[in-house]
């Protein structure tokens, strides 16, 4: 699940890994949700070291341990981290594909490269798979992270990443198996 929002959301700030929180509001959303993602039966339960992460999982799971996971954690994007998405794409149009949308493939100054994002991805997602084994794993991350993993998971194409963005507080089922079956290639 991705996290609740946040006032960065709102006001179209790149975020990455600044540690943001989620808005009371968003939080509130996910608490009255409880109820209905208990019904999933998920456990262990996974959140990004990030605040706007972490304190959504606590509302989200509020009977369970939440495990925090730095591989959970959104993209570093260096400098553009805190400013907003409009100057950046003034500042940077070769980070853009011609669609209008992030190239993933772009290393925003200072931040982290598109294939060291994957191998940490990579590496959550076999444990996850190992652990789905004898649960079912829920983890709260970000919009980002999600749709890079459903690019490793072969869902989406590479420059389908970042062209449309994963609904707040929203069950998105990620199908580990083929993990385990070796049908995705390990880091």
């Amino acid at each position: 699940m991705r996290h609740a929002p946040t006032e960065s959301n709102g006001a179209h700030v790149f975020m990455g890994s600044k540690d943001v929180p989620a808005t009371a509001e968003g939080l509130m959303l996910a608490a009255s949700r409880s109820t209905a993602v208990a019904e999933l039966g998920c456990t262990p339960v996974f959140a990004s070291p990030l605040q706007r992460a972490a304190a959504t999982a606590r509302a989200l799971f509020p009977t369970a341990t939440v495990r925090t996971d730095p591989r959970l954690a959104e993209r570093d994007l260096g400098d553009w981290a805190g400013h907003p998405q409009a100057q950046v794409r003034a500042d940077y149009p070769a980070a853009f594909l011609d669609s209008g949308v992030l190239d993933p493939h772009f290393t925003p100054p200072g931040g982290e490269d598109l294939d060291t994002f994957e191998r940490r991805i990579r590496s959550f997602l076999h444990d996850a798979a190992r652990v789905g084994q004898d649960g079912r794993p829920a983890a709260v991350s970000h919009n980002g992270w999600i749709r890079t993993a459903q690019y490793v998971l072969g869902r989406i194409g590479v420059d389908d990443i970042f062209t449309e963005g994963v609904p707040f507080l929203e069950p998105i089922h990620l199908d580990l198996r083929p993990l385990m079956a070796g049908r995705v290639s390990s880091v």
